[in-house]
């Protein structure tokens, strides 16, 4: 169906796009229709390493009860899309904490499994049960302390972001793609549509869910909002005999290392691997940046600590990917309407867990569309006025105020 003046336009065919194009047609809000300058998940969803938690239930302290809730409902959302026979390639092999010192095990993975929310199944293990969960990958004699939450899941953040994108098809919502957005439409002082390359469409209500573009489009309003455009690498590893039954590796005194089972091999990274764009320079780039200067940093900072942590398999890179994420200066995301611009609604912020949150800010920010509240869970945490009066001049002082995990 072809929709030239649809009820709602997404602007963003990622993760967080399509969630809310497919809960927006599950609530009957009308046509739908999403727009992307490249195609679904082409961005940083498709460079997502595909790994969703209970990351507030004690890995990440940012994150709130109702943070928890939104990844609860990712995990089960995601679930439920694999048994409806999505090819997602889901797997519920759990997250698994790790300390490879007992400072870090005191600091990082006690309070993940003496949480008071921690997921039921929640366990302890030694060195020796580290190494025979992960099948051999990690050494026993490099783990201190390991915790699992049995309630991880995996999945392919591409795959899933295009499956997504065909049930918002199947459902009569339009994803239109190679189509870029250049700006907004205001009239009286409300926004109706937007201007793109092919032309202007109107429309009853505008989304922006378009990332570290997303100020950008909003200059036509006179809003921006704080936020810090990070690079992010994921690199592959060739295969090497790497059980799929693994379950997420997460290893936060490794500079936040985290590493998963992929087609064989491993896909691993960590903060050698990442920088502010305003570190590194250049323009922020359409699609997924090449950046090699990281790569470079990622293997030659964690190569011998890697090495003594996976000392039996293959973690050279076959091949590596880069994404955009964009950070907060709470490590809260943005859902709901921009006040001064009636018509017009942001979902972004996604502070390097859209895949986890995408499906329960898709089902917010529905709910705050079509019927002006969420009752479901608070949004006012997301709220995208939150940080007026306060003083982010540059990307530099949203870096600066972000939350440090204990």
């Amino acid at each position: 169906m072809t929709h030239t003046q649809p009820d709602v336009l997404v602007v963003g065919a990622g993760i967080l796009g399509v969630s809310v194009a497919h809960h927006l047609l599950q609530r009957g809000a009308g046509s739908v229709l999403v727009l992307d300058s490249g195609s679904a998940s082409s961005g940083t969803s498709g460079a997502g390493a595909g790994f969703v938690g209970l990351w507030a239930a004690g890995y990440a302290d940012f994150f709130t009860e109702t943070d928890l809730e939104l990844e609860q409902y990712g995990i089960d959302f995601y679930r439920r899309l694999s048994e409806d026979g999505s090819p997602i390639d889901l797997r519920t092999n759990g997250n698994l904490f790790v300390a490879t010192t007992e400072e870090a095990a005191t600091k990082w993975i006690k309070p993940v499994l003496s949480h008071p929310l921690a997921p039921k199944g929640t366990r302890e293990l030694s060195g020796a049960e580290t190494a025979e969960i992960t099948g051999g990958v990690l050494s026993a004699d490099a783990v201190v302390g390991a915790v699992l939450h049995p309630e991880g899941i995996q999945l392919s953040a591409g795959r899933a972001t295009r499956a997504l994108a065909d049930r918002v098809r199947a459902a009569g919502g339009e994803i239109r793609t190679e189509t870029e957005v250049t700006g907004l439409l205001v009239a009286a002082g409300r926004v109706v549509g937007v201007r793109t390359v092919a032309g202007d469409i109107q429309a009853r209500s505008v989304v922006l869910a378009c990332g570290a573009w997303t100020n950008l489009l909003l200059a036509d309003v006179e809003v921006e909002l704080p936020l810090l455009h990070m690079v992010a690498s994921r690199v592959v590893s060739p295969p090497s005999g790497v059980s799929a039954a693994m379950p997420t590796v997460m290893v936060p005194d490794l500079f936040g290392l985290w590493l998963r089972e992929h087609r064989g091999g491993l896909t691993w990274g960590n903060g050698d691997g990442y920088a502010p764009l305003f570190e590194i320079g250049g323009a922020l780039p359409i699609g997924q940046p090449r950046r090699d200067e990281l790569i470079e940093r990622l293997i030659s900072k964690l190569g011998p600590s890697l090495t003594a942590l996976v000392p039996t398999h293959d973690t050279s890179i076959d091949w590596w990917v880069q994404g955009v994420p964009c950070m907060t200066p709470d490590r809260h995301f943005y859902a709901g309407p921009v006040p001064t611009a009636p018509g017009l609604f942001v979902v972004g912020g996604d502070n390097e867990a859209g895949v986890t949150h995408g499906p329960g800010l898709g089902r917010m920010l529905a709910e705050l569309i079509t019927e002006g509240r969420c009752d479901w869970v608070d949004a006012s945490d997301y709220r995208t006025d939150r940080f007026d009066g306060m003083d982010f001049p540059t990307q530099e002082s949203v870096l600066q105020a972000m939350p440090k995990r204990r």
